[in-house]
């Protein structure tokens, strides 16, 4: 799970980083965008981290399953959220209240019970 997803995540983070290289030509501030390219290349070393983390201990069980969903399902809507306040143009998501804040804080609420579940996981079987 966590290859899979940190491989298609790092080809995501490469297309918006050509994205953001053809944009900054024509608008110099594309923070929105540069914050969804670093975003999506953050979790690509993330994920693959986990993936070999997780694979180098043996942790293989219905409880890795489950926090490998977790963190995968949150990352990915981070991406999403951030994804969108690019394409809509959100200055500031907390004080525009945007979708992509909404996307960002479900995806957290997803990602911490599956970075538990997983490190401990992993630091357990050290």
């Amino acid at each position: 799970m966590f290859v899979g997803y940190g491989t298609i995540i790092l080809v995501a983070g490469f297309a918006l980083g050509s994205a953001l290289g053809i944009a900054r030509i024509r608008v110099p501030d594309a923070r929105a965008l540069a914050t969804a390219h670093v975003e999506t290349l953050l979790q690509a070393a993330i994920t693959l981290g986990l993936g070999f983390a997780v694979g180098a201990v043996g942790f293989d069980s219905a409880a890795a399953n489950l926090g490998a969903w977790l963190v995968v399902g949150g990352a990915a809507l981070q991406a999403t959220g951030a994804t969108v306040n690019w394409l809509t143009a959100t200055v500031d998501q907390f004080a525009e209240r945007s979708v992509g804040l909404y996307l960002n804080s479900t995806g957290t609420v997803l990602i911490w019970p599956g970075v538990v579940v997983t490190a401990f996981g992993i630091l357990s079987r050290l």
